[in-house]
Order: C-alpha cells, then structure tokens, then sequence
C-alpha cells in the first residue's frame, strides 16, 4: 500500500504476524523449541478459522520458521484466500529459540525447578515486569549456567533481521505480507516495539500487524483476529 508523505507516495509493508496453530506438545503442555511437533486437530480448525478471517487479504508472499509447524499452519490459512495464492518461503531466522535440554520438559516439571534455582520473588517480578516476555526468556537461561539458550536481545535481533530484509523487498511497491512463526521470538519482537504482549505470550493462531515503512516498525495491533470491513482488527468473539 502506498500513502502520501510530503506530496510523495511512500509503500508500506503490512506485516500479518502469527504464532502458529496449536501443536501435540502445546496440548501436553510441553515447552517447544526446535523440536517439531505435528498440529493437532484444534491447531488446523485454529488455522483455518484464522484463514477465513483473513480470506480477502491479498498477501504478495508468505514466510515461515524453517520448522514444519508454521509451514502447515501458513498452508491451512493460505488455503481459505479468496484473493491470491502467494508463494511462500522458508526463513531459519523466524525460528523459535532452542530450549536445549529442557525441549519437551512439561510444564509442570519445570516450575519446581524453577522455584528451587530461581526463587518465588525472582520469578514473580520478572512476571511482573512491564518486559515480562524480555524476563521470562532471562529465566531460561538462568535455570542452568552450562545450557547455552539465546537470551531475549539475540531473539528480537533475529526477528528484526528477517523482518527488515523482506520489507526492504517489498518496500517500493507495499503489500500484505504474512509471517507465520513462534510463540517467544514473536512475543519477544512485539513487546521490543513497546506493543502489550499477554501474560503467558501471544496466542496461538490469532494475527498481530505490524507496519513497515522507511525503515522502522509500527505496532497496529496485537493477538486478535475478527477484521471489519476496512481490514482492521476487531477483538475476537469467543
């Protein structure tokens, strides 16, 4: 899309950001990194319902994590436009942060570990903070010195990066593109652009814009779904 600035008409990126559908380790509530793990049957209603929301949006192209989550989720909501099947490319910088030893840890287990390295105050402020998303990767890292996990500035780096050399591609003529990645490394970005990220991250198969226009970033919205009739987000109905 292009708009005036200064008499001139300057191109946008829209960026449609999504974390993918629900996997089989989100349903046991298993921490998921690199590992790949098949949608379940909610995650594809999830990404097709998103589909459907965004079935009028003509993206110029689509660009995923190299790890098959999003690739399927990208193909199940590019399957309901209406307007353009776009070509879509892998980029290993959308992916997620590698867990490393704690990939597939449950939940549940981790938290006792946590109160025990971490301590009840330590994990309570970093909750707290207003970079909750920021603190929350820190914890990570923190949980063992010997595993060698990104910390939160690497991971909005590597987002940054992607996301600034797909819009300098798109930059002289604008467009929609859609972006579908991971939980943290989509949280992380969003919350460095000082967008409100939710508690426990953003939510899986919903849709955060994001524009780019000479170089810099600007947070539309974040984490919702329903789109009225000029194409901006509305809250979700649940």
């Amino acid at each position: 899309m292009c708009k005036k600035k200064g008499g001139l008409l300057v191109a946008v990126v829209h960026f449609y950001l999504v974390r993918h559908g629900q996997t089989k380790l989100n349903k046991k509530r298993r921490l998921q990194g690199v590992t790949n793990s098949p949608l379940t049957k909610k995650g594809i209603r999830m990404a097709k319902r998103l589909g459907q929301e965004l079935k009028q949006i003509k993206f110029e192209a689509v660009y995923t994590s190299d790890l098959k989550r999003t690739q399927k989720t990208a193909q199940y909501i590019i399957d309901e436009n209406e307007a353009y099947y776009p070509p879509v490319y892998q980029d290993p910088d959308l992916r997620e942060i590698s867990f490393g030893k704690f990939e597939e840890a449950k939940n549940t287990k981790m938290i006792p570990k946590a109160l025990k390295a971490l301590g009840l105050r330590r994990i309570l402020q970093a909750l707290l903070n207003e970079e909750h998303v920021a603190e929350l990767t820190e914890l990570f890292r923190s949980l063992d010195g010997n595993e060698v996990i990104e910390d939160a500035d690497h991971l909005t780096l590597r987002m940054t990066r992607a996301l600034t050399n797909i819009g300098n591609q798109y930059q002289d003529k604008g467009g929609n593109i859609l972006i579908v990645t991971h939980g943290l490394i989509l949280s992380n970005f969003i919350e460095s652009l000082e967008g409100e990220v939710p508690l426990f991250l953003l939510d899986n198969s919903r849709a955060s814009r994001v524009d780019y226009e000479n170089g810099k970033f600007k947070v539309i919205y974040v984490n919702r779904m329903k789109l009225d009739d000029k194409g901006m987000a509305k809250d979700a109905i649940s």
